[in-house]
């Protein structure tokens, strides 16, 4: 439900001004009206402080993560703590981070150049050089390299690599040795040198890394400084949304607050004489969107949300997409033993883990989980077994409910063949009664056979016969969607009573009596209620009175023939695309079945692991847990990706839903 709102429009001597702002904030329930205006620098630069904020606070965040520990939070009231120097300070460490990353990445590439060469003194070498002794440095494949070279020039191998060899040729300096070798600079720091600036910045990092560490220890003091600074945008941005008049004396400003909190504001205007005006809104207004729901239907909002927040003229459809969203889900994922799982270790986190800012987005899941054990036992599916293909065996116990239900004597006694017979699945089962007394009898009295059957797992035998099969699942599926379209259909005609008046939404609404309408008269025909002799004049009936509904009354506002016109196109469009929506609902079987044969496949692949000896039963249970959670994973993606797309497309566009609604967001504190 939308919340009712009231415009208010304040005037207020600009000497109070301040006084009235800082109150109107503490009250907080003011939704500003703002005026285009041109950002002055202070505020340009608060944003971008603003943002310098977030991205700490987010980073700090995830450093905090890979702790995986809980700090200590610091005392945001105390005033030592300031968030600005806080995160002048955070910055500086991630300055310094940087530039000794890149010292390291730098001094690394040096080490791996003078490592093969070892720790020489440079010095030493400089001063031969000077007294006519010189050293050059070689590198040679190995390939290259001569082992006679030792005896032919002075040279000393220093050290060897996998593919490489590195020696010194040490020469006087009249001398000028050719070696088929790579001869490469000296290198002007020693590799002492090096370890040594590369142990300072390690060890720099870890102070660094540590301060970082305190810093996210006071997360709290940032996210209060970046909502202090939140609030100060907020105040400025208010300020220069304010519209003054007579020679900047008198301020104009215009917000909205939901009628069941005008009061406190119209009590301070009244206490402090300020002139106020409220009114109703009007259709050209903009009014924000505060939502209203119930408890179940509240937690379905941020699905809402996802697509947009309805207009203040519409109807709020979050009530009404909830209980849809929740058995869509349910069949998509369709396994009751999944559904189990989701409600049981949700509800364990909800209860020893969770924070209370998340417990509504995991009630929600729960609600998800209840229906999908409940779609999954609708469809006998619990961890890719299907209840259905569980046994099948008639005995005395069998005919006697078969007699006390009214079969006819002749069909038991042609059953009583198969009687004491066992049968693995319920197609086996039925083709042996089809066998037995043909299909004709079969089919009037196969509820009756379902329930006389005793399953391998007593359990079973009091519901199995009102598990569907996938025939029935496939039309159920249809059903939803007819339902969910006609449903929608009737919140596009309140839409337009509500909007307009009655008269816009008798087209839609003879759109819902034609289909409701032909449902019941061809489909009862189809299906032996009706004769088709009996219908026919009703059907006629039927499309002239909704036929001039629909060609008549397709648009009110425009004269007849126009409002014709748009009728017949209206025709086309409903034609083509009705069917194309309901056949979207097939998706809503199609992934059901998809995650059971996927469950059905994994415990099969299991099973065949139980005829290793000792092992097969440990692997067993490892494949059954690791393939379930990964079809359980898949399954939940599709299961809820698919309902929102069947919500935002189908229902809303049959709903008529535009959207497009701001949310509202009060001035304060």
């Amino acid at each position: 439900m939308i919340v009712p709102m009231i415009k208010y429009s304040f005037l207020v001597y600009h000497k109070q001004y301040e006084e009235f702002l800082d109150e109107i904030r503490n009250i907080g329930v003011v939704h500003i009206i703002e005026k285009p205006f041109e950002e002055t620098q202070t505020l340009k630069a608060n944003k971008s402080l603003l943002n310098e904020y977030s991205s700490t606070i987010s980073l700090l965040k995830k450093r905090l993560k890979n702790q995986n520990s809980v700090t200590e939070s610091a005392d945001t009231d105390d005033l030592s703590y300031d968030g600005f120097a806080l995160l002048d300070q955070f910055k500086n460490y991630q300055q310094r981070l940087e530039y000794n990353n890149q010292k390291l990445t730098a001094l690394k590439k040096e080490l791996n150049a003078v490592e093969p060469w070892g720790d020489y003194d440079l010095h030493r070498i400089e001063s031969l050089s000077r007294n006519n002794l010189s050293f050059r440095f070689f590198v040679a494949s190995k390939q290259k390299f001569k082992s006679e070279w030792e005896n032919q020039y002075p040279i000393e191998v220093i050290s060897e690599t996998g593919t490489s060899v590195y020696f010194v040729l040490v020469q006087a300096n009249k001398e000028n040795y050719e070696i088929e070798a790579d001869e490469i600079k000296i290198p002007k720091v020693s590799l002492a040198q090096l370890k040594s600036e590369y142990d300072f910045f390690i060890n720099d990092n870890i102070k660094v890394n540590k301060g970082l560490d305190d810093l996210a220890s006071q997360i709290n003091v940032f996210e209060k400084a970046k909502n202090d600074l939140f609030g100060d945008i907020s105040y400025e941005r208010v300020k220069l949304s304010t519209q003054k008049e007579a020679d900047e004396r008198v301020m104009l400003l215009e917000g909205w607050i939901p009628e069941e909190n005008s009061t406190s504001v119209s009590d301070y205007c009244d206490k402090i004489r300020v002139l106020y005006i409220s009114s109703k809104p009007e259709e050209s207004d903009k009014v924000p969107i505060l939502l209203k729901n119930n408890k179940f239907a509240k937690l379905f909002e941020p699905i809402g949300k996802l697509y947009s927040l309805p207009t203040y003229a519409e109807i709020d459809l979050t009530a009404f997409l909830a209980p849809f969203f929740m058995i869509f889900f349910g069949f998509c994922l369709g396994d009751a033993g999944y559904g189990l799982t989701i409600l049981a270790l949700v509800t364990y986190y909800k209860m020893f883990k969770a924070k209370a800012e998340i417990k509504p987005i995991l009630t929600l899941v729960q609600y998800l989980g209840a229906a999908t054990i409940l779609m999954g036992l609708v469809s006998g599916t619990v961890f890719g077994v299907n209840l259905l293909d569980t046994g099948y065996l008639l005995n005395n116990e069998s005919l006697k409910f078969l007699a006390s239900s009214n079969v006819p004597q002749d069909i038991i006694s042609k059953i009583s063949g198969i009687v004491g017979q066992h049968y693995a699945t319920r197609d086996q089962y039925f083709a042996a009664i089809t066998g037995a007394i043909g299909a004709d009898d079969l089919n009037e009295y196969r509820s009756e056979f379902m329930r006389s059957a005793f399953s391998d797992y007593s359990i079973l035998n009091s519901f199995r016969h009102l598990i569907l099969d996938s025939q029935n699942m496939f039309n159920l599926a249809l059903v939803f969607g007819m339902f969910q379209i006609l449903f929608g259909m009737g919140m596009k005609a309140a839409n337009m009573i509500k909007q307009k008046s009655f008269v816009f939404s008798i087209s839609t609404i003879s759109w819902m009596i034609l289909i409701i309408g032909l449902i019941v008269l061809q489909g009862g025909a189809a299906a032996g209620y009706f004769t088709k002799e009996s219908v026919t004049m009703p059907t006629y009936i039927l499309l002239g009175v909704s036929g001039i509904g629909i060609l008549f009354f397709n648009d009110p506002s425009a004269n007849i023939f126009i409002s014709f016109a748009k009728g017949l196109y209206d025709i086309y469009g409903m034609a083509t695309g009705i069917f194309g929506d309901l056949l979207s609902y097939i998706r809503l079987f199609a992934l059901g079945t998809s995650g059971a044969i996927l469950g059905f496949v994994i415990n099969q692949i299991a099973v065949q692991f139980l005829s290793i000896h000792y092992a097969g039963p440990i692997l067993f249970v490892i494949f059954l847990i690791i393939g379930h959670t990964l079809v359980l994973l898949l399954s939940v993606l599709g299961a809820f990706v698919h309902p929102l797309r069947l919500t935002f497309v189908e229902f809303y566009k049959n709903s008529g839903f535009a959207g497009g609604g701001k949310a509202y967001k009060p001035f304060t504190n």
